[in-house]
């Protein structure tokens, strides 16, 4: 009988604990007017800027350091595949200046860590 209480009280705790876990990687609304998606646990923001392409990554609604990654950007649109460097700016803002992104392109943000060598890689379509 008691087993049974000890039992039931975990599980309600349990429930309980849900809510904070699922939300604990972060937000997922853009903050720039981008598009956003998960990548493991960093949170990546690519947006479409007047003088070029701009990617911002977050963890836990937490900025990185842009300057902690070695990063690029491949883009494929009408059959056609284009490599482009990511510049870390200030913050956690990395840019590729003067890229013009066209409606329907696949981007495929590709970042590698300069410590860790840790690499994260995230695929948007480009509405």
């Amino acid at each position: 009988m008691n087993a049974n209480r000890i039992v039931a009280a975990f599980a309600g705790l349990s429930l309980m604990a849900l809510p904070v876990a699922a939300g604990a990687h972060g937000s997922t609304k853009p903050v720039h007017g981008g598009i956003v998606t998960m990548s493991g646990e960093t949170v990546i923001e690519l947006v479409r800027a007047p003088k070029g392409v701009d990617v911002y990554l977050t963890e836990e609604d937490e900025p990185l350091a842009a300057s902690a990654f070695a990063g690029k950007l491949v883009v494929t649109a009408g059959g056609a595949k284009k490599d482009v460097p990511l510049v870390a700016q200030r913050g956690n803002k990395m840019s590729a200046p003067g890229l013009k992104i066209p409606a329907g392109a696949k981007v495929v943000v590709a970042l590698t860590g300069k410590g860790s060598g840790a690499k994260t890689f995230a695929t948007f379509t480009v509405k």
